[in-house]
C-alpha cells in the first residue's frame, strides 16, 4: 500500500491470511489447543471436506471447556471429558465471513460493530483466508506512517475518554451488568487513581462458567485465575502507531491511557478499527480531488 495509491480499492484479500490452520467438527479439543499454541493463533476455522466453513472455535471456547472439564473432575470425579470431547461441542455455528474481494474497511467495520475478533473469508463457498484485529492494526500501522500526516497521530486522537471503571470488590455479575450497559469489553480495574488491572470480554467469560457464585466473587480475583489480557499501560502523548504495533504484538484488546499516574483513557482494537475507516475514507477523498479534472476556465 501506498499514500499516493487508490486507497478505496484495499481489499480483503490485501490483508487475509492465507495460511490458515482449520480443523473438522470431529477433531479432538485438546488438537485444537496444540494448534493455538504452536501457530500462536486464537481463532480456528472448522470445516468439512470441502472446504466450507461449519463453526469457529477461539481461545476462550477452549480455555471455557478446559476449565468446566476440570471443574467436573473435582467434583464428580475422573473424567475423559478433557481428552473425549470433539470440537462440534464447543465451536460456534453462528458465524459471520466475508469476501476476499470486499473492502477492508468493510472488514474493519464488521469487526468494530459487531465486536468479531475474526472474519473468515470464503469464496464460491470455500475458506480461502482469515482476518483479525491484529491484521488490520498492522495495517493502519502501515498506513500512518506512509500517510506522514502534517502531525502525527498520537494515542489521545483515537482513545477513549472517561470509560467505564470498576473496583477490586465489584463481582463477576456487576461486571457482566456494567459491559452489557455500555456495550464494552474491557473494564478497567482501578483502586483510587491507580488501574491495577483489566476484566477483559473473553476472561469474564470463561469465570463466568467457573464460578456459580457470580454475585459473590470478584470480577478482578477471577480472571487473574483464567485470564490472559496483559495490562499495558502508555501515556496519552504516545504515538498511536507505536502503541498499535505494540498491541499486536502483545495480541491484546486494549491499552490503559495513563496520565500523571491517572487513568484518563482505553485505547481499544476497535478503536483502531474505527480509526482506519476514518483514514481510509480520508485518503480515499484526498485520491478522488486529486483525480478529479481542472475546472473550466473562466472566459
Amino acid at each position: 500500500m501506498s499514500a499516493t495509491g487508490v486507497v478505496d480499492e484495499i481489499r480483503v484479500r490485501d490483508v487475509m491470511k492465507t495460511n490458515v490452520a482449520t480443523v473438522h467438527a470431529s477433531h479432538s479439543m485438546p488438537l485444537v489447543a496444540s494448534i493455538m499454541e504452536l501457530e500462536r493463533i486464537r481463532h480456528v476455522p472448522v470445516v468439512d471436506d470441502d472446504q466450507r466453513v461449519v463453526g469457529l472455535v477461539t481461545h476462550r471456547d477452549i480455555l471455557a471447556a478446559q476449565v468446566r472439564a476440570r471443574v467436573a473432575s473435582a467434583t464428580d470425579g475422573p473424567v475423559s471429558l478433557d481428552l473425549a470431547l470433539p470440537v462440534s461441542r464447543i465451536m460456534r455455528t453462528e458465524v459471520w465471513t466475508i469476501q476476499s474481494s470486499a473492502l477492508a474497511a468493510s472488514a474493519a467495520r464488521l469487526l468494530r460493530d459487531h465486536r468479531f475478533g475474526c472474519l473468515p473469508v470464503v469464496d464460491d463457498g470455500k475458506l480461502v483466508g482469515l482476518v483479525t484485529e491484529s491484521d488490520l492494526l498492522a495495517l493502519v500501522t502501515e498506513g500512518l506512517e506512509l500517510s506522514s500526516p502534517p502531525r502525527p497521530l498520537k494515542v489521545e486522537n483515537a482513545m477513549t475518554l472517561f470509560p467505564i471503571t470498576i473496583s477490586p470488590e465489584t463481582t463477576i455479575a456487576a461486571a457482566r451488568a456494567l459491559m452489557d450497559q455500555y456495550d464494552v469489553r474491557h473494564l478497567p480495574v482501578t483502586n483510587g487513581a491507580h488501574t491495577v488491572g483489566i476484566v477483559a470480554d473473553r476472561d469474564l467469560r470463561v469465570a463466568e462458567a467457573v464460578y456459580s457464585a457470580r454475585d459473590n466473587a470478584s470480577a478482578q480475583l477471577a480472571v487473574a485465575l483464567v485470564g490472559t489480557e496483559v495490562l499495558y499501560e502508555v501515556a496519552p502523548d504516545t504515538l498511536l502507531e507505536v502503541v498499535l504495533a505494540e498491541m499486536a504484538r502483545l495480541k491484546i484488546g486494549a491499552a490503559m491511557v495513563v496520565d500523571a499516574g491517572r487513568l484518563v483513557g482505553v485505547l481499544t482494537t476497535l478503536d483502531a478499527c474505527r480509526i482506519f475507516s476514518e483514514y481510509l475514507k480520508t485518503l480515499s477523498a484526498r485520491s478522488l480531488r486529486r483525480a478529479a479534472p481542472p475546472p473550466d476556465p473562466v472566459i
